[in-house]
């Protein structure tokens, strides 16, 4: 390598303590990063942001990094850091060797977090099979210009004088890097390329600068940096530039009588002859400075030719390419390219066509579709497209023609999935059914096509994969297996992470999933609305920002309110008995509900839609569970019946099984059930149903914690991998298993591990998803709830249950203003912020009672699926508040 006078060195001492490289290896802390999906996944990143003209690179995101050891020392748990390039994350564990230094570290993403708000902004690289070994070496002594002789170049002080080793792996884009190349390693330095055979090794450049190397977060790299005698040349003419410009300055004024010494080190052989130009020989050195400026002008002259030359080749360039596209234009005027802005300029001008609407009694009509670009290929003469208008499809295909130039298959193959497109053409039969569309057995045959609005090259994720089939749990054994075999393709593993689907939630809910997802979710509103108006309830609307929690608790957001403090509503609960007092007798709401719950669970949102029922009664609080039965058991049939379509959409990628929400007449009659209307032998069993017809199964609290327990007790003889494998229930140790397996008492409250045993317990002995538990313990149930009349560790209370997760809780309400009092004061709850409340009941109250349902929560259960933020359209919970 050529190392003469390459560097500037100004006497300087070299920091020895730089900041390490990120990849070092006697340094890297191996990181699982939660969040990041199952696999690397590569991306197109500018080599430097604000150099956008450097280039980009391939840089793999993925859920195992590497960190730098000195930054982890650092950090803490519970800590939030910024990965640089990336984003923030939360530092969940660190695991330490014995001898206290850092053995790995567990992060969770948070990419909505803020940069500004973190102290620790990390290097990091992912670990992939892809990263480069390399070596690194830097010095650790003085050097300047004395170590340099033309007997000693400098290539040897340097191998002589380096002690200073690392061994590094670098992203794969080092793979680029040429012998010769200067580039950055982020906060160590600029190196150049020594050698790449057998291992691509790094020599250190003091005088390094960005104007010719290439900034990289691990190993960026980019063009080749310019050679020693571009360089050389460069100098020259600068240095020429600036003495001319000091020439010019100095003009009129006398010559020096001193001699002009002009030399340089870094060309010693080339260094100019000591020239001494005395007052008195003035004449002489007009001469030569005539000479000089004849020659400098000459120089200037072929200059100005060459760059004349080369502008008028451009120029000439450029107006063949223009009339290349002008003539292109010409031929797809008026059938192909941009549509003018949408402004409204025109009504009903034309006739579209919906692309659900299109089907084999339209052949050989001409059709008019606006639609999204699904996938796009053109390859010659011919083009092909799926258009998308979700949640339908249909292929549309160009071919060369007299009327279809080959510039318009070319422009067709330019354009890119999700850009909005409205194509004409004739509707045909295709020779053979087109699986991978909706609409199979006709396809469009393209005569006319205009791009509307224009989606970028790069996506934040492909739709595709944001749409992949969700494997259970045997099918990704069974494909792991398979692997290992060498047979099939093993585990499909380009799923997108949620956090990833979340952030940009408007390309996720193209997918026909979620549009299953969300039109079941509006059909669960509907339905709602349409029972309950059915049996005259009124729809009410109650206020959302409120003077103090309406559920007496803690878990309440505080807001500014002119001044003073204000709470978003826990609920409507106290409006709705409010309504009831105001002889409404019957009301419902459907609205927004806040609860201010640090809870990072699949079930739990801070924001969600509240589905909310009250209703006067008259003796039983049973009244309120016929209603719910019936409500609920109308929602579900006109699911399955009128919105049978959705529920197949989800099923392709979430596959499920269908919900079962009443008890088979066989086992009713097999079990000695109780039916509550009607009549029938004496009950063998504690569940009991309403009658023949609805058959929704109720429990009683004390029964369902004898079946818990009963289930505890058979558990306890498995292992802990046993209890995980076919339980799910994880345990650290032999003493967390014997706590998570200890019997429950009759007034316990079911701990969400203890809820789903219960569902899999009633699934298995009555054969229902859905259930009831009522009298629930007073303990667990806030302070307006109805005491039991024959035990007051009870109260008249309940819960709903899909697949073992609550998805309604409601009560008879305590309407006795003085009974109210003695309860709130036995749970020590201050009922002054709510005497407007109280006050209701002091001017006669009718007894009543109701419930309040999870929008999101019933959808998500109803779907068998296993995460709450996929049936929230747009969700919030502590870590997310946009978009």
């Amino acid at each position: 390598m050529e190392w003469e006078k390459l560097w500037v060195l100004n006497k300087r001492i070299l920091d020895p303590i730089a900041p390490r490289y990120t990849c070092v290896d006697q340094f890297r802390i191996p990181v699982t990063l939660e969040g990041a999906g199952d696999t690397t996944v590569y991306e197109e990143r500018e080599l430097h942001k604000k150099n956008p003209e450097l280039g980009k690179k391939r840089v793999g995101f993925g859920p195992r990094i590497f960190l730098e050891e000195q930054d982890c020392i650092l950090l803490s748990e519970g800590e939030e850091i910024t990965l640089m390039d990336w984003g923030n994350a939360f530092v969940k564990t660190i695991e330490k060797k014995e001898d206290g230094t850092i053995k790995s570290l567990t992060l969770t993403l948070h990419l909505e977090g803020d940069f500004k708000t973190t102290k620790q902004k990390l290097s990091w690289i992912a670990d992939t099979p892809a990263n480069v070994p390399i070596e690194l070496y830097e010095f650790d002594h003085l050097i300047t210009e004395r170590n340099i002789d033309k007997d000693h170049d400098i290539d040897t002080v340097v191998r002589e004088r380096t002690e200073y080793k690392l061994e590094a792996i670098a992203e794969e884009a080092a793979v680029n890097v040429k012998k010769g190349d200067i580039i950055q390693f982020q906060r160590r330095g600029f190196f150049i390329c020594d050698s790449v055979e057998p291992v691509r090794r790094f020599f250190f450049i003091p005088d390094g600068h960005l104007k010719h190397c290439h900034l990289s977060a691990m190993a960026r790299w980019g063009p080749p940096a310019t050679t020693l005698e571009e360089r050389r040349e460069r100098d020259k003419k600068q240095k020429e530039k600036t003495e001319g410009g000091k020439k010019e300055k100095k003009e009129g004024e006398a010559p020096p009588t001193t001699t002009a010494k002009v030399e340089t080190k870094e060309e010693p052989k080339k260094v100019e002859p000591k020239v001494e130009v005395k007052q008195k020989e003035e004449p002489k050195e007009e001469k030569d400075a005539e000479g000089d400026e004849k020659g400098e002008s000459k120089k200037a002259a072929k200059k100005r030719e060459k760059e004349e030359a080369k502008r008028k080749q451009q120029e000439a360039r450029d107006a063949e390419a223009a009339e290349k596209q002008r003539l292109i234009l010409e031929k797809l005027q008026g059938k192909f390219g941009d549509q003018p802005l949408v402004q409204s300029r025109t009504y009903r001008s034309q006739k579209f066509t919906e692309v659900g609407e299109l089907n084999p009694s339209l052949q050989g009509q001409n059709v008019l579709v606006r639609a999204r670009i699904s996938t796009i290929r053109a390859t010659g003469k011919v083009g092909f497209c799926v258009l998308r208008y979700t949640p339908f499809s249909v292929q549309a295909v160009i071919t060369e023609s007299e009327t279809v130039p080959r510039e318009a298959i070319t422009w067709f193959g330019k354009l890119h999935p999700e850009s909005v497109v409205d194509v004409y053409g004739k509707l045909v039969l295709p020779q053979a059914p087109i699986i991978s569309t909706t609409q199979q057995d006709v396809e469009i045959q393209i005569e006319r096509m205009f791009l509307v609005s224009a989606s970028p090259t790069t996506l934040p994720f492909q739709l595709a994969d944001a749409a992949r089939k969700e494997l259970t749990e045997e099918e990704i054994e069974e494909a792991k297996a398979a692997a290992e075999r060498g047979e099939g393709k093993g585990v499909l593993t380009t799923n997108v992470a949620l956090d990833n689907k979340l952030n940009s939630r408007w390309l996720d809910l193209r997918t026909k999933a979620n549009h299953g997802i969300f039109h079941l979710q509006h059909n669960v509103g509907r339905f709602f609305r349409e029972y309950l108006e059915s049996q005259e309830f009124v729809e009410i609307h109650s206020p959302k920002i409120i003077s103090t929690a309406s559920e007496g608790g803690a878990n309440v957001f505080k807001v500014d309110y002119f001044k003073r403090d204000a709470f978003l509503a826990q609920s409507p609960q106290l409006y709705k008995q409010i309504a009831i007092m105001s002889d409404l007798h019957r009301v419902y709401e459907i609205g927004p509900v806040f609860r201010a719950e640090k809870s990072f669970t699949h079930r739990h949102l801070t924001e969600f839609v509240g589905l909310d029922v009250e209703m006067a009664i008259k003796e039983h609080y049973y009244e309120v569970l016929d209603v719910a039965e019936e409500l609920f058991q109308y929602i579900f049939v006109n699911l399955n019946t009128r919105c049978r379509q959705y529920i197949e959409m989800v099923r392709e990628q979430y596959p499920f099984e269908d919900m079962t929400f009443k008890v088979p007449e066989e086992k009713i009659r097999e079990l000695g059930m109780e039916i509550l209307e009607g009549g029938g032998p004496e009950p063998r069993d504690p569940g009991k149903v309403r009658n023949l017809q609805m058959r929704s199964l109720r429990l009683s609290y004390p029964v369902g914690v004898e079946m818990v327990n009963a289930k505890l007790k058979e558990l306890r003889p498995l292992t802990r991998e046993q209890l995980w494998e076919q339980y799910r229930i994880k345990t650290k140790n032999e003493y967390e298993k014997e706590q998570a397996l200890a019997d429950m008492t009759p007034v316990d409250d079911l701990s969400t591990q203890n809820e789903k045993l219960l569902g899999r317990v009633v699934k298995e002995k009555y054969g229902v998803d859905f259930f009831i538990l009522d009298r629930y313990p007073s303990t667990v149930r806030p302070f307006y709830t109805m005491p039991s009349h024959d035990d007051n560790r009870y109260t008249n209370s309940y819960d709903m249950f899909i697949r073992g997760e609550e998805i309604s809780s409601g009560a008879q309400r305590i309407h006795d203003s003085d009974l109210l009092l003695a309860r709130a004061d036995e749970l020590k709850v201050d009922l002054t912020p709510i005497k407007d409340y109280v006050d209701s009941f002091r001017l006669g109250a009718y007894p009543h009672g109701g419930f309040g349902v999870g929008l999101e929560r019933v959808v998500m259960l109803f779907l068998g699926m296993h995460e709450i933020r996929k049936t929230s359209m747009f969700p919030r919970d502590p870590q997310r508040t946009t978009p």
